[in-house]
């Protein structure tokens, strides 16, 4: 958490368009949580206050919420790709992609967090995981059940090499990577 996560209590009174007692009443009722310092001043975890924001209905103002990071996918099965955008839609912003040139595109133009690319299903994979990695773009990781891939992934410039298709160790990883 940084300093930008934590609010006082005058700016989560002008969040919400009310008085400092206002929120001191909130807080002694228990509405919104919040901490005290060890000078006793109220602080607000952005969470928290986003929370309540949503509970009694007030507007979440424009830039409040974090943006979530993004990942795209390059795989060539459908089935996969959906399944891999469920289970990482929770945490991130996820597009995904069957076809390389669409994929490589999108990727240029949006710049995500990470590239997961699938080894076992993308055609030409170690020479897109080799063109991405050297550019000035986003890291990539590579996903494959063979471990044949692993040293390919490696010598291709690959920030990971990730030995499973099952999408909650692939989300275990990601937030591994990325620090989430």
């Amino acid at each position: 958490m940084n300093a930008d996560d934590l609010f006082t209590a005058p700016q989560v009174a002008k969040i919400c368009c009310t008085d400092l007692k206002t929120i001191h009443n909130w807080v002694n009722r228990g509405e919104i949580k919040s901490f005290r310092t060890p000078g006793r001043h109220l602080r607000f975890r952005r969470q928290d206050v986003i929370e309540f924001l949503g509970k009694y209905g007030y507007p979440v103002p424009e830039g409040f919420v974090p943006l979530r990071k993004s990942v795209v996918i390059l795989d060539s099965g459908d089935a996969s790709l959906k399944s891999l955008k469920r289970v990482l839609g929770r945490d991130f912003e996820v597009d995904g992609f069957t076809d390389n040139i669409d994929a490589l595109l999108h990727i240029g133009h949006k710049k995500p967090n990470i590239v997961l690319v699938n080894a076992d299903a993308v055609p030409d994979a170690m020479h897109i995981v080799a063109r991405l990695s050297a550019s000035e773009g986003s890291p990539v990781a590579v996903i494959a059940d063979t471990q044949e891939h692993a040293s390919g992934a490696q010598t291709a410039g690959a920030i990971d090499f990730i030995a499973t298709t099952d999408g909650k160790e692939i989300r275990r990883r990601i937030l591994s990577i990325l620090g989430s």
